[in-house]
């Protein structure tokens, strides 16, 4: 595809370091710095100019783009370069990002003939939410084809526990993936499951609730009284999403425009203390010990990081970390932090993943972008119904046929029939194999 992305900050550099792999792609930008450190990492073309301004589409030399991507800091400018680039070439296909969520409900974006806008925040906010119904989760992903889910769990049972993952499996939940002292992997049948590691469970909720409470003995079971370090709009939206759930929710915030910022937007339900975050004594003064969870929404990782530290060490086993920069995702995750995407890092999948989505196969990226998962949906007069399915090889992917929300494997099925589902699990390296095995059943 020939794809425009309007933004070479992080998101934009971030998006055009993936697509340039199997696509052409250039980017338009007005900060000639950002632009140079494009040219010097990856092989695209690049513009400098205004997005907002009409004359710097007049030298494309292209008659039209398969996807134009806006992704500045500005919502204004985002909307606007939508428009102007349309005076310039043919656009099959618009997506946008946008902080404010006031455009969900506005029909601007149906007027400007946008297909998809990311709203990163709210994504970042309800992953978050998603975490009160399972607790001692460290991910959880949904998908509109299924009630399955697919869920992350760190592994912390007593030390005489050994299982394997056909010990641990059913027809409700299966482990689909294994995070191990950094590595991914795909396990098989025989793979024992260690403490401390990361196991990934694609099943029902009810069962993987239920395996759950086996696999870890450490985090609670219920989540009532939350501290959220961090009053930026981010954190604000966390704590917004959050108040249905009847919580005692607390805000710890050294900056006081934004404890009076968030004050407002919360309506006085959200308890906001104005400290500085490197106050030590907090947790004893306020009692912020006594929390269920921590989460440490700051645009600075590093300080996300040692908040978490300092949460563990008042014995507050459910920590929080809002993940801006990729590079400290293993990090976190080697310290036992649960991981939230950042609205960088969300947007960044978000967009990736509607790219790679069609309207009969889904892509989802798990554990860091190193774990892939495609689901088929066999509908009605689907050329698949009776179809035998035939074989990807074990080395290259996991996977498991839906039935009336029962797993099983793909040698147990006899033939594909209405209302299935196809799910497969991958490592990101093995993605063009897996495409075409999905794609071409």
């Amino acid at each position: 595809m020939n794809i425009m992305i309007a933004g070479a900050g992080t998101v934009g550099y971030s998006l055009a370091q993936t697509l340039s792999y199997t696509h052409n792609v250039m980017v338009i930008d007005k900060d000639i710095n950002k632009l140079n450190k494009l040219d010097e990492d990856i092989d695209i073309l690049t513009l400098h100019g205004d997005i907002e301004n009409p004359k710097n589409y007049q030298s494309l030399t292209l008659d039209s783009l398969d996807l134009f991507i806006a992704v500045t800091d500005s919502d204004e400018a985002n909307l606007l370069s939508t428009l102007i680039i349309e005076d310039a070439v043919e656009v099959k296909k618009k997506i946008i990002r946008l902080k404010n969520e006031g455009f969900l409900t506005s029909h601007i974006l149906e007027k400007l003939s946008i297909d998809y806008a990311v709203f990163p925040d709210i994504t970042t906010a309800n992953k978050v939410k998603a975490l009160l119904a399972f607790p001692k989760a460290n991910n959880v992903k949904s998908f509109h084809q299924t009630k399955h889910k697919l869920i992350s769990i760190r592994v912390q049972y007593e030390e005489d526990s050994v299982y394997t993952v056909d010990m641990l499996n059913n027809d409700e939940v299966s482990i689909v993936g294994v995070e191990r002292e950094k590595s991914f992997f795909m396990p098989e049948s025989h793979t024992e499951v260690l403490n401390d590691d990361l196991v990934y469970l694609f099943g029902t909720p009810e069962a993987i609730e239920a395996l759950s409470l086996k696999l870890d003995k450490k985090m609670p079971t219920k989540i009532k009284k939350i501290v959220i370090f961090g009053a930026n709009t981010l954190a604000q939206k966390i704590a917004k999403v959050l108040l249905d759930k009847k919580l005692e929710i607390k805000m710890i915030e050294k900056n006081i425009d934004y404890c009076k910022e968030a004050s407002a937007f919360l309506q006085g339900k959200v308890t906001i203390i104005n400290s500085s975050h490197e106050d030590h004594h907090l947790f004893e003064d306020e009692g912020l010990k006594n929390a269920d969870m921590v989460i440490a929404a700051a645009q600075n990782d590093e300080k996300n990081i040692v908040k978490c530290i300092e949460a563990k060490e008042h014995g507050i086993q459910k920590v929080v970390a809002v993940n801006n920069d990729k590079d400290y995702y293993n990090l976190m995750h080697k310290m036992g932090v649960v991981v939230v995407r950042g609205s960088k890092a969300g947007a960044h999948y978000a967009i990736l993943e509607k790219i790679s989505s069609s309207s009969i196969i889904t892509q989802r990226h798990f554990c860091g972008g190193r774990g892939l998962l495609f689901i088929r949906k066999i509908y009605a007069n689907s050329m698949l119904i009776g179809k035998t399915p035939h074989k990807i090889s074990a080395d290259i992917a996991t996977v498991l046929v839906l039935r009336e929300e029962k797993n099983y494997t793909l040698d147990t099925i006899e033939s594909f029939m209405q209302g299935d589902s196809i799910v497969t699990f991958g490592m990101c390296e093995n993605k063009e194999e897996i495409e075409q095995w999905i794609y071409t059943l």
